[in-house]
């Protein structure tokens, strides 16, 4: 049984975080850092998304998920990363690729794997 109503994919690159919520199948573009945590902020309430429901899975990016990490773990978000080679393998053969379709692919992994997903522990200090 899962603990959250909310799945959000995220595609994480340098600059940018495409994010997609797997329940209502909406879809935002943000700037990873703080002003585009705050355009999130934003989104999730506009979406009625509450973020105490929400479980968020992004892909390891070997750097660039940190600054999600950091947020999420400020405002007790859950959240996990997965290998890429993982959620590619779990979906099979698939055709297109680009931010928002990986975001979204993300997100329905999250909600078909959710009986096996943890949360990762907050980092110690």
């Amino acid at each position: 049984m899962k603990n959250w109503e909310f799945t959000l994919g995220v595609d994480v690159s340098k600059n940018t975080l495409d994010i997609s919520c797997a329940e209502l199948n909406k879809h935002i573009r943000i700037d990873n850092g703080a002003a585009g945590f705050k355009i999130f902020l934003k989104w999730c309430k506009e979406s009625k998304i509450e973020l105490c429901k929400c479980f968020l899975v992004m892909e390891f990016t070997g750097g660039y998920e940190y600054k999600l990490i950091q947020f999420c773990e400020s405002k007790a978000i859950l959240h996990t990363r997965i290998s890429g080679l993982e959620i590619k393998r779990s979906l099979g053969i698939t055709r297109g690729k680009n931010d928002k379709v990986d975001s979204s692919r993300i997100a329905q992994y999250g909600e078909e794997k959710h009986k096996s997903l943890k949360p990762s522990r907050p980092a110690t200090r």
